[in-house]
């Protein structure tokens, strides 16, 4: 993914910022691990859509606007959960947490632009991402250096966590030897690019990548002097680009039935992306393990087929297009 370096001083007319190294606040409040985050995430991304739409001083394609959206709101999550592990700001680090600040008024502005009184989830809304940026704001200097927000980096999943657990599976016959080490260098030139795939799908938002393929099938319907048969050609290679999130429902399945036998039996919650598995019960391993092989079509040497009947659908339905609707 690119980064997008948006001029956000220039944007909310706040030429200076400063982050103070004042004391921190008790307790850093995120906006993104608030109870009550699932009902304020559809208007904050609406505000940071709008931020991303600002951002261009020029008319582009909707698509445009829309990966700079997820880019902007990926960069606000990443950033933020970031500054609140370390609870402080390095000296190197300066100028992007002043950065990450004024996206946060930005947003705050666009948010309080239409205020209704009647609409609690908006005013609590506002009020979470304004104790986030104070949190920000507040966060002492620390001497050193830390590490820079890097978009085009990987998250690292944690070990013996579900998709740890899974992509461990789903890469056995790709292992070089015995050892079923999950490490690159035990991993064929194929098992490789299959890990690094299925690790991007732990941290995809699904939602914003079907709006990128509806935004690319929008463009190709919009063009014009498009013959039939290239009409038909070009909707089936955006198709066959976004099947795989076939993998959405995959993942989401397998972990609805990981859920169900874990807890309460062996833990008490269950978490995505931090609960570790209990992989030392060898019983609960192969149980796990057939839910994996169920749900992934993993045949008798080790393979998955999510993806074998998505691709067939979507080439046979464009064969016969081709065959019965062009020139």
């Amino acid at each position: 993914m690119a980064h997008f370096h948006i001029d956000h001083a220039a944007l909310t007319g706040n030429q200076n910022e400063p982050t103070h190294a004042a004391k921190p606040q008790e307790e850093f409040h995120n906006v993104f691990d608030y109870p009550d985050f699932i009902e304020m995430r559809p208007p904050l991304r609406k505000a940071v859509h709008t931020v991303a739409e600002e951002s261009f001083d020029q008319p582009v394609l909707p698509v445009q606007i829309e990966r700079m959206a997820v880019a902007l709101e990926e960069q606000l999550e990443r950033e933020t959960r970031k500054y609140e592990a370390q609870k402080a700001v390095f000296n190197n680090q300066k100028t992007e947490l002043n950065d990450l600040v004024r996206l946060y008024t930005q947003v705050l502005q666009v948010i309080s632009r239409n205020p209704d009184p009647n609409n609690t989830d908006v005013e609590d809304l506002i009020f979470a991402v304004d104790q986030t940026r104070q949190g920000l704001r507040n966060l002492p200097t620390k001497d050193g250096e830390g590490p820079l927000y890097n978009p085009d980096s990987v998250r690292e999943i944690e070990p013996a966590t579900f998709y740890d657990f899974v992509i461990q599976r789903l890469a056995h016959p790709y292992f070089i030897n015995d050892s079923h080490a999950l490490k690159r260098q035990n991993l064929s030139s194929e098992g490789q690019k299959f890990v690094e795939r299925l690790s991007a799908y732990a941290f995809r938002d699904w939602d914003a990548y079907l709006t990128h393929e509806y935004d690319a099938q929008h463009i190709i319907k919009n063009e014009k002097k498009l013959d039939d048969k290239v009409y038909y050609t070009k909707l089936e290679e955006t198709e066959l680009k976004y099947a795989d999130k076939a993998y959405a429902q995959v993942f989401a399945d397998t972990f609805n039935d990981f859920a169900e036998l874990l807890t309460p039996a062996y833990l008490k919650d269950f978490e995505i992306h931090t609960t570790p598995i209990p992989v030392a019960n060898a019983v609960l391993r192969r149980r796990l393990t057939a839910i994996i092989y169920k749900y992934f079509l993993v045949d008798d040497q080790g393979y998955e087929h999510v993806m074998d009947e998505p691709i067939k659908q979507i080439k046979t339905k464009y064969a016969f297009y081709l065959d019965n609707f062009s020139d």
